[in-house]
């Protein structure tokens, strides 16, 4: 009998007990889809009804975008940035006074014509007008024939505020919105690269703090760019509309120049209504048809001239812009903020279409964007 032991038959080893994985996210989750659609619904809603508070703070920051080279300028001459961000924010309250005490005589004078311009367009639209006042009595026929088949109806009128307390009331408004607007532009200009800098500073990583902090000069640098070259072209096209309309013998003429630069501002919008504004003017002034459409036609080749030769030639792709993109803006913050907003459609675009650049997932619509 041999003396080996017999080893024991080996036992496979227990399996390793591992947790089930759960299951992925679908990116197309009902729920995540419901709760992305409500908080972009709140934040349209939020944009809409805080407009009194949003349109000051947004306007003072892309107006300290447009303002920071000037302060960075004082502070290498030896001002300290708070005291040069209150000689730049004089220097532009000085500048907007002094435009309006300028152009409020003439602005003064066309309001007071207004009745008789109202008379004069009466007269030389005639004809249109007779068409006008035929349509109305018909349909106030018919609306009688249905009052006496339905019975009478009683008319309530209410009266609303008098016109004296509208234009007090909006000028309160205005005053108001001005003096915080003031208020926010100095403290962006004297306090904001501090605060951006310790908000930066909070990061833990260092690459993160590396690329928000180059995302943050690419926005100062950029929109400053764009927004000086745009002012400086605007006030070229000014100046040319004034020049022009003097030439053409328009009254105030330096009106209709502030006017054209200002409304610039809003792309395809403005120009447009720059046109029928000056087509009016002239035909209450001229009255022959050389003369009355001699000065609309003349801004619209100036128009022309900036839009397509000059202001790709100067800005070129620094934030080449979709026009699409563009004019959506321009209609969506215009219905949100009115008229300020549509003169701030462009910069927001543009200062989103860098943030969506600098991000990956983002990338999309910053393609979408120009």
């Amino acid at each position: 009998m041999s003396d080996r032991t017999i080893d024991p038959p080996l036992t496979p080893p227990p399996e390793p007990v591992t947790e089930p994985l759960p299951p992925a996210r679908n990116p197309r989750d009902p729920t995540r889809v419901a709760v992305m659609g409500l908080f972009v619904i709140a934040l349209l809603f939020t944009v809409y009804f805080g407009r009194d508070v949003l349109l000051p703070i947004m306007l003072a920051l892309i107006l300290s975008l447009l303002l920071r080279p000037c302060v960075r300028g004082l502070y290498r001459l030896g001002l300290p940035e708070a005291l040069g961000a209150a000689v730049v924010v004089l220097l532009v309250m000085s500048a907007g006074l002094g435009a309006i005490y300028t152009l409020t005589t003439p602005a003064t004078e066309w309001v007071n014509r207004m009745p008789r311009v109202v008379h004069e367009l009466e007269f030389k639209l005639g004809d249109i007008r007779e068409g006008i006042e035929r349509a109305r009595d018909a349909s106030r026929q018919i609306e009688q024939m249905a009052a006496d088949r339905n019975g009478a109806t009683r008319e309530v009128v209410v009266r609303g505020p008098s016109l004296a307390e509208q234009v007090l009331h909006q000028a309160e408004a205005v005053i108001a919105n001005v003096v915080i607007l003031l208020v926010l532009l100095y403290f962006f200009l004297a306090r904001g690269r501090q605060s951006l800098e310790a908000l930066i500073g909070t990061m833990r990583d260092v690459d993160d703090r590396v690329h928000y902090a180059m995302v943050a000069a690419t926005v100062q640098q950029n929109i400053a760019a764009y927004l000086a070259t745009i002012t400086v072209i605007n006030i070229g096209l000014g100046l040319a509309t004034t020049l022009a309309m003097w030439l053409w013998g328009v009254p105030n003429a330096a009106l209709w120049g502030t006017l054209a630069g200002l409304i610039n501002y809003v792309p395809f919008i403005g120009p447009a209504v720059m046109t029928a504004v000056l087509f009016l003017v002239s035909a209450l002034t001229f009255d022959g048809g050389a003369h009355i459409f001699g000065p609309p036609l003349t801004f619209v080749a100036l128009t022309m001239m900036e839009g397509n030769f000059l202001t790709p030639m100067i800005v070129g792709r620094r934030l080449a812009l979709n026009p699409i993109a563009v004019f959506v803006s321009i209609l969506f913050w215009g219905w949100m903020w009115g008229i300020p907003g549509a003169l701030l459609a462009v910069p927001i675009l543009a200062i989103l279409k860098i943030l969506f650049d600098a991000h990956e997932p983002l990338k999309p619509f910053g393609a979408l964007l120009g």
